[in-house]
């Protein structure tokens, strides 16, 4: 409780919205029911502190006593499982390239480059959908487009970018087409995973938990640049390694039900019963299968099971490159491609 990660999870609004999808699962399934209760436990720990520093106060600092050793012996076994864990974490990272102090910032400022082209390019995108669907005003003048390539070019980063970008980026507010639009859409998650891997965000949740994208994410960076340009840590390989194993069993959760259904043609015959045994021994277990939003993988429709399979494997194949290139010791080079 005395550490500032405890309040920066406490006050995150992820943390809130994952209460609220776990208390609306917490009739049917008792993982849910278990991180609800993780998060009471966290919340009431100053609660009690206030009141046994009341007690003292008033002179009756042994009445809680009861109250207060549960709660540290509870956190006594949290400690060690979080130092088995810290265990486990070194030794994932022993099998990986340790990065020097100069190949780490080489890496930071890459990605921080590459986010910022990324952030760019969605809030512009978060501007083309509005004018395509909304009718502006009479005398409004939109200066999206200005304010964009200013910050672009003061950052060095005009340049850098492809061609490609670079032209879209040059057609005036409103000019772009809807396959554009949404294919660029897709590049939220890969800027996601920078903000999370320049520590931004500390906290990367699951893909299930992270359905839907928020033009604030990009938003927010081309309002304060330097959040990302001074960034001073970056996520370790072991991190990235939990993060890719995640949205590895999402990925092969989704699959084998979309083959199950016959949304997709399995590679072979026995791809196809392994992935018809996944989907059968899953199916309605509300306690076991993987979750969507709210709702099982098993329960979910089509478009938001093709939709979380791209999301996985969009994850996955980021945090694989990301890794190998970590491996190397060395950032790729220019152009930066926006690649969705």
């Amino acid at each position: 409780m005395f550490k500032a990660s405890y309040w920066r999870m406490l006050f995150r609004a992820e943390t809130w919205r994952g209460a609220w999808l776990n208390l609306r699962r917490a009739h049917k399934d008792r993982r849910a029911r278990k991180q609800l209760r993780s998060l009471a436990m966290l919340c009431l720990a100053p609660v009690l502190c206030l009141v046994y520093l009341a007690w003292v106060l008033r002179g009756s600092p042994f009445i809680v006593v009861p109250i207060l050793v549960p709660i540290f012996v509870w956190q006594w076994f949290r400690s060690k499982q979080r130092q088995e864990e810290a265990n486990r974490l070194r030794k994932q990272n022993e099998a990986h390239h340790e990065l020097t102090e100069e190949e780490s910032r080489l890496f930071r400022q890459y990605f921080a480059e590459v986010a910022l082209i990324y952030a760019v390019m969605l809030d512009r995108t978060g501007s083309e959908r509005y004018l395509r669907d909304k009718e502006l005003p009479e005398g409004v003048e939109v200066t999206t487009r200005r304010v964009h390539l200013e910050l672009l070019k003061s950052r060095g980063l005009w340049d850098k970018m492809a061609q490609r970008d670079r032209e879209a980026m040059m057609m005036p507010d409103g000019g772009w087409n809807n396959e554009w639009i949404e294919y660029l859409i897709m590049g939220f998650e890969p800027l996601r995973l920078l903000r999370w891997l320049l520590r931004i965000d500390f906290y990367l949740p699951v893909i299930g938990r992270q359905m839907r994208f928020d033009y604030k994410m990009a938003n927010e960076i081309v309002r304060a640049p330097q959040k990302l340009l001074e960034a001073k840590e970056i996520a370790s390989a072991s991190m990235m390694e939990t993060g890719k194993k995640a949205a590895e069993q999402f990925y092969n959760r989704c699959m084998a039900e979309q083959i199950y259904r016959g949304y997709v043609e399995a590679r072979d015959e026995h791809s196809s019963e392994v992935a018809v045994r996944i989907a059968t021994d899953y199916a309605d277990k509300q306690h076991e299968d993987l979750v969507l939003g709210v709702k099982l993988v098993s329960e979910v429709s089509r478009e938001e099971l093709e939709w979380a399979t791209m999301l996985s494997r969009r994850r996955v194949g980021f945090l694989h490159w990301t890794m190998i290139a970590l491996d190397n010791g060395m950032p790729p080079g220019v152009p930066y491609k926006f690649q969705p």
